[in-house]
């Protein structure tokens, strides 16, 4: 099994593969688990991976990929047509309630139809209501043993403890900038050098969003720009620069504004990364962190990603995002 290539498809995440591979040799593993990481960092891709790794008909054979992507479960489960894969999704509402889970929490006895496990994927996981969260507990604890709970989120510690205690958290590995350049230019033809470098530098480690951003339209670079020019008015400490600014932020588009703020978040990261010689993730090493870093502790760098953290969950939550980015823009100058 050592050698053996699992999950040929996914890029890097070393650590998951083995993991994996080491359940399935010994034939047993946890009946939940949470994938964490940003939008294009590869959750959607593990699950079904996953998903269709433990239900392949050539998992026993060690000279076949895992999954093999040939037989007809995988084809069936890669392809999204499974009958036995469920997934759990918040639709168009600002987040998960009680009601969908409730819905999972009936249907979990009812067995698979086609093999030996059936698979619940619970999207946006971290948009979980306090009462839905609860409610999946009871379903959590004691599951029938075809059951595999896969909870995909951004932030695993926006989960409840008693939720995180019964599903090991597994972070998607974020990429390197260099890496990331490397990849987009065997991805993307003829692609423009600047939008390639910047997109690397702007998709904080996420292959899937640096695509997107560099075969997209300026529209979604520019939401980076307003992330740095936030982590830039934050570092300043200039309370009424930095509330004109935030009401100029997309405070009716929550995904969007939430993204800016996480991406704020990133940028205040490499602040913290330069003064330590690490690398960088939201900056390219051409332009570098903002000069007014230099002059700033790494103590109130901290506590501003502790505001930005604070505003992505309050956001989440639904609170008026322009009350929450008012109070942000206050609070940052009072540190």
């Amino acid at each position: 099994m050592a050698d053996r290539a699992v999950f040929p498809e996914l890029i890097g995440n070393e650590r998951l593969k083995a993991l994996f591979a080491d359940g399935l040799r010994r034939g047993r593993g946890a009946h939940a688990y949470v994938l964490e990481g940003p939008p294009g960092s590869g959750r959607h891709t593990a699950a079904r991976l996953i998903a269709a790794a433990a239900l392949c008909e050539n998992r026993d054979d060690p000279a076949s990929p895992l999954p093999c992507g040939r037989c007809l479960s995988c084809r069936k489960i890669l392809s999204g047509r499974s009958v036995d894969v469920l997934t759990v999704s918040r639709g168009d509402r600002a987040t998960l309630g009680v009601e969908p889970v409730r819905a999972v929490r009936d249907s979990l006895w009812v067995t698979p139809n086609d093999g030996e496990k059936k698979f619940y994927f619970i999207e946006d996981a971290h948009l979980m209501t306090p009462q839905a969260q609860n409610a999946l507990l009871l379903s959590l604890e004691e599951p029938p043993d075809y059951v595999m709970f896969l909870l995909l989120c951004e932030d695993a510690s926006l989960l409840l403890e008693t939720v995180r205690s019964r599903a090991p958290v597994l972070t998607m590995e974020r990429f390197t900038p260099a890496f990331t350049e490397e990849w987009l230019n065997a991805r993307v033809k003829n692609a423009d050098r600047s939008r390639v470098v910047r997109a690397a530098h702007l998709a904080g480690g996420s292959l899937g969003l640096a695509l997107k951003l560099c075969q997209g339209g300026d529209a979604g670079l520019g939401r980076y720009d307003q992330a740095g020019e936030l982590a830039r008015l934050l570092l300043t400490g200039r309370r009424s620069d930095a509330a004109v600014f935030v009401s100029s932020l997309p405070t009716k588009d929550r995904a969007a504004l939430r993204q800016i703020l996480t991406l704020a978040r990133c940028a205040l990261r490499d602040v913290i990364a330069a003064r330590r010689g690490g690398d960088l993730l939201f900056y390219s090493p051409e332009e570098g962190v903002p000069p007014a870093a230099g002059k700033i502790s790494v103590r109130r760098v901290t506590e501003l990603i502790r505001l930005l953290v604070r505003a992505e969950d309050d956001v989440a939550a639904n609170l008026s995002a322009s009350t929450v980015l008012m109070t942000l823009a206050a609070e940052s100058a009072g540190i």
